[in-house]
């Protein structure tokens, strides 16, 4: 911990020295609304950079930065439309703005509970890729920064999406409406996963906990909508160097079209031998990944955009390891080829009809030695084609329609080879036809009614799926109630043993109260859902009888501006979760579920320094598992889980942004649950190991560098 400390303060002493070269510009105004009533608390910012500051009681504001020349100011306050200006710095005349109340309007209305808008889509809840990222933990990870929401639980040792009671294949992420099949990275065992794509590429981020829309398929839980962006202005260069690897990409913007890439290579190598790992075993060649991005835009006319989104990561390791309670060392050598392109196309009718159609492939492929015994063979290689067109018009100041219709090509193979050959394949399609009708009932009543109607080629089944949600907004308070039904297919590795298991159901019934006012947002929701034809057995035998339910309770609080330039968010979830599934025929608690979840972010933006500073505390309480010394099932409980996190983000100079992030600065030992002998020890009990993350602590010190163009370089560029 002290070589983190004291690489944290070098980085911060030196980036300070840095900052004392940089000429120092201020921008001053005034910011009223239309009735010319000063408005406090106006969040004020200049585009590109983390040079911002907030309105006083007056509406009087004063932004210090070193950004010179042409710059795009902007000022953002919940209930009012977003405020953007190209001004010249240094400013010489005292600026005016006038923010314009946000009216409703149907287009705008998202009739959903259990919806945080992360980023974008809407004014309430909207934050920047740089606050999502400046969560204390988060090691500029989209999934880590989402953890502190309520609802998601703490994750285990995979790092993957936990929600409301659901295992993490139960959320599904989209990009541009377009099905990702592969979202996560693939690691070693025990260590958690990140997500493929970067939160910088992302203009729109809306993560929807339950009771979402009908237009969305194959997630019990949870989805989350990534957005890319329509258009991209400015042309810039830039590198990243961190501890971990390095990156460079760049954006080339023209009239009315732009193409932006993105090259990451990451390296745990020199990480592993610096830092002490508790790893079962050692490193022959340390975990590596090199990924690409690239992006086209294209804006035909004045309301069609089309946009091609490609990546590509390859990622590789190979480390002595043996299994639980063996001598037997063997060679684990992992390989994977990951791909994911999506083309889509959108456009908006004189006659106001929005069309939109899309198509995604994914491929996934990896190739494993020493998977279970040395030697041994494993390929596991999995495609998905997704095909979706939709369309929709609001037809009167109260009433609007769409309709959508999509389907899912997959493929999957799985092979062994030891002693014996074991090869199995699986060709399938999910098909849907959905119809979304939204109404405003009233100036503050809001309905939707959907349904969709879903065949899935694997079993030959037809469900229809409705969905029905009602909004109602009095002052600064909203009401919401939804129910929805979804499905989901089996793991695609118990299929292969059972192509004819049924598809997974869960009916979500939610009811919600938030409260909105000036930069305050509190919410309470009651969740209870059902779930059916759970996949239950084990040895290769399944069949589809399991049942479960999952109820609870999300608290969420948050204040941007509590004290002057101090933030904090604050989340509770209580969840109560039972399934009979695989092994267990009575129902039990998962032991990936904790019943408790809680979780502080505090962010401290010193804006005449450039700099935000955030510590999170993540609390939960144990997973329960199964101990063969004692009667019953999953009767046992761990430790609770804490994990204290800081990270800051430092403007070192305009075109030079430094960022550093510990996690578990406590060094707590997490324990997730136990593995346990098959037999018993001379002292007649079972030997057991903990199941722990392969190590307890990660830091991350990085710059980002602007090479070219006017404003800092942002860790994605796109």
């Amino acid at each position: 911990m002290k070589i983190i400390y004291i690489c944290l303060v070098q980085l911060i002493f030196i980036s300070a020295y840095m900052s004392l070269y940089g000429q120092e510009n201020t921008v001053k105004g005034l910011i009223s609304d239309e009735n010319n009533a000063p408005l406090a608390f106006v969040n004020v910012s200049i585009a590109g950079t983390i040079d911002g500051t907030s309105s006083e009681e007056d509406g009087m504001f004063e932004l210090e930065t070193s950004a010179f020349g042409t710059v795009i100011l902007k000022a953002t306050l919940l209930g009012y439309e977003d405020y953007s200006k190209e001004i010249n710095i240094p400013q010489q005349d005292k600026l005016i703005i006038v923010l314009k109340p946000n009216a409703k309007v149907l287009s705008e209305v998202v009739v959903s509970a259990s919806s945080f808008q992360l980023k974008g889509g809407s004014p309430d809840n909207l934050k920047s890729a740089v606050e999502l990222v400046t969560v204390a933990g988060s090691d500029g990870d989209l999934y880590k920064a989402m953890s502190v929401l309520p609802g998601v639980q703490a994750a285990g040792t995979d790092g993957k999406l936990l929600v409301r009671g659901g295992e993490s294949r139960e959320s599904q992420t989209y990009i541009d409406d377009m099905h990702v099949l592969n979202p996560y990275s693939s690691t070693p065992e025990n260590t958690a996963a990140r997500g493929r794509y970067s939160p910088f590429l992302f203009d729109g981020i809306s993560f929807q906990l339950g009771g979402y829309s009908s237009e969305y398929s194959q997630g019990l839980s949870s989805i989350l909508p990534l957005s890319t962006k329509d258009e991209s202005r400015v042309s810039k260069l830039g590198a990243s160097i961190l501890n971990v690897g390095a990156g460079a990409g760049g954006t080339k913007s023209w009239a009315q079209s732009s193409a932006s890439f993105n090259v990451d290579y990451t390296n745990l190598g020199p990480y592993e031998n610096f830092l002490y790992s508790r790893g079962r075993g050692e490193w022959i060649k340390p975990y590596s990944t090199l990924s690409a991005q690239n992006q086209l835009r294209f804006n035909i006319g004045e309301n069609s955009v089309l946009k091609t989104y490609f990546a590509y990561d390859k990622t590789r390791f190979e480390r002595v390891t043996k299994n639980n309670f063996s001598t037997n060392e063997r060679n684990l050598n992992f390989n994977e080829d990951n791909t994911y392109l999506n083309t889509t196309f959108r456009t908006k009718s004189k006659s106001g009809f929005n069309f939109f159609s899309g198509a995604a492939l994914s491929v996934n492929d990896k190739r494993i030695m020493g998977g279970l015994v040395a030697e041994d063979r494993v390929g596991m290689k999995e495609s998905e084609l997704h095909l979706k067109t939709k369309i929709s018009k609001r037809f009167s100041d109260t009433y609007k329609l769409g309709v959508g219709a999509e389907s899912m090509i997959r493929a999957y193979n799985f092979s062994y080879a030891d002693t014996a050959t074991f090869s199995s394949d699986i060709d399938h399609s999910i098909n849907g036809l959905y119809v979304m009708n939204d109404f405003i009932l009233a100036s503050d009543l809001f309905l939707n009614i959907s349904s969709r109607l879903e065949y899935t080629s694997i079993n030959k089944s037809w469900n229809v799926l409705p969905r029905i949600s009602l909004s109602y907004a009095y002052n600064d308070y909203t009401i919401l109630a939804t129910y929805g039904k979804y499905q989901q297919l089996a793991d695609r590795d118990y299929l292969l043993y059972n192509n004819e298991l049924k598809t997974e159901i869960c009916q979500h019934f939610l009811f919600g109260v938030h409260h909105q006012s000036k930069n305050k947002v509190y919410r309470a929701e009651l969740y209870h859902k059902t779930y059916d034809n759970l996949v239950t057995g084990s040895n290769y035998n399944y069949k589809a009888s399991g049942k479960g339910f999952s109820n609870g309770v999300d608290l969420f609080f948050s204040d941007t501006q509590f004290l002057k330039n101090w933030q904090y968010t604050l989340a509770y979830s209580y969840n109560n979760s039972k399934r009979s599934f695989l092994k267990y025929t009575e129902k039990v608690t998962p032991e990936y579920v904790t019943q408790h979840n809680a979780s502080i972010t505090l962010k401290y933006n010193l804006f005449k320094y450039k700099t935000i500073w955030a510590v999170t505390n993540r609390f939960a309480s144990g997973r329960p598992y199964h101990n063969p010394n004692k009667a019953g099932i999953m009767n046992s409980e761990t430790s609770p889980y804490n994990s204290l996190d800081f990270c800051v983000t430092y403007l070192a100079h305009k075109k030079v942004i430094v960022y550093a992030s510990a996690s578990n600065v406590l060094n707590r030992s997490n324990v997730f649950g136990y593995n346990y002998s098959s037999q018993k020890n001379s002292s007649g009990k079972f030997d057991r190991v903990a199941i722990q993350s392969d190590r307890n602590q990660f830091f991350v010190i990085g710059l980002f560098i602007t090479l070219g163009g006017k404003t800092a370089y942002d860790p994605s560029t796109f």
